[in-house]
């Protein structure tokens, strides 16, 4: 059976099954998703107390699922299909045009290209135009943020940008914090989450307790902006 509790502002859903069992376990998958597997006769209610006081581990595990699942599903590039920029739906226009390009407008991604059955140049182009937006956004709010790294980092931290298919973000043991590209269809807020994220990592390269309680020292509401970027981009 499914149930849910809420946690603060996070709604926790999971699978509920009965076994012949001592003890109740609890397993958060790599989608994310939660089992709860309860002894037989357990009452629903302290199965949701249990639920909940493991709440935060739950949460804790999502999250770091989460940073293994940024792909949004995959697109025809077509006109007329949505597309995601900085956390807005905007449609797609193809346009045949000699010159090259990609302007946003009117609530459309133009796109002017030679040849418009050629999907995969037309998927290029979107691409180098993201990269070109993340240039701007990535810089600025990297910039902003950096200054949280003085209270756990010696070094001055460095900003790189590329496509990943596994995570949004990481942080290596040479203080460079490296961002998806994929960050610039989610909304400003949650770019500034995976860079918040990444700086705390500059002190801790694990998902420990510490981890998180830096974190949640740092960015106190990093819970409901991770909901969010779950549910856009996921």
């Amino acid at each position: 059976m499914k149930d849910q509790i809420q946690y603060g502002n996070t709604l926790i859903n999971y699978n509920l099954e009965f076994a012949k069992r001592k003890t109740l376990g609890i397993k958060v998958h790599p989608d994310k998703s939660v089992n709860v597997c309860a002894p037989i006769g357990s009452s629903v209610e302290k199965i949701r107390e249990k639920v909940k006081s493991k709440a935060s581990w739950i949460v804790k595990q999502q999250d770091f699922f989460l940073s293994f699942h940024p792909l949004t599903p995959a697109r025809k590039y077509v006109s007329g299909e949505t597309h995601l920029y900085l956390g807005r739906q905007y449609r797609l226009k193809l346009h045949q045009d000699k010159s090259e390009s990609v302007k946003l407008s009117g609530g459309y991604i133009h796109v002017y290209t030679q040849d418009l059955s050629n999907k995969t140049h037309i998927q290029e182009l979107l691409k180098q135009w993201y990269k070109s937006k993340a240039e701007v956004h990535f810089n600025q709010l990297f910039n902003e943020l950096k200054p949280i790294s003085k209270k756990v980092y010696e070094l001055e931290p460095q900003l790189s940008y590329r496509w990943m298919k596994k995570r949004w973000g990481s942080c290596d043991k040479n203080g460079k914090i490296h961002l998806n590209l994929e960050l610039m269809k989610a909304p400003k807020k949650c770019i500034e989450y995976v860079i918040v994220h990444e700086l705390c990592h500059l002190k801790y390269l694990n998902h420990s307790t510490a981890f998180y309680d830096l974190l949640e020292q740092v960015y106190p509401d990093w819970k409901a902006t991770k909901d969010k970027l779950e549910r856009l981009m996921v």
